[in-house]
């Protein structure tokens, strides 16, 4: 039986710390006690609906970050709508949608 880790270094990933916010970054590093997160962006609401902001406004946007596992209630590769709407916002890439016809 082939078992698949959830996730690994150089994924976007969701996750939920203890002081309820859910952030979105990529994995960068796994470390004993803790993660390192590169570009976190944090979830908000707005007119349009969901969107990303960045986490820390007074840190460097490019840095990774580290949380510690005892702060985190939980991690996951997050799901493609939002990797795909993390990317464009940290690197200006756009995917483009499986159904795209090219003539």
């Amino acid at each position: 039986m082939l078992i698949e880790a959830p996730y690994k270094n150089g994924d976007i990933v969701t996750i939920k710390i203890t002081s309820g916010e859910e952030l979105v970054g990529k994995l960068d590093q796994e470390q004993p006690d803790g993660y390192k997160i590169k570009t976190p962006l944090t979830l908000i609401m707005n007119q349009q609906g969901l969107g990303l902001q960045q986490y820390l406004f007074t840190g460097d946007p490019e840095k990774a970050y580290e949380f510690k596992k005892d702060k985190v209630i939980t991690i996951t590769k997050t799901i493609k709508q939002f990797a795909d709407a993390y990317q464009q916002q940290t690197s200006g890439i756009v995917t483009a949608p499986p159904n795209l016809k090219v003539t």
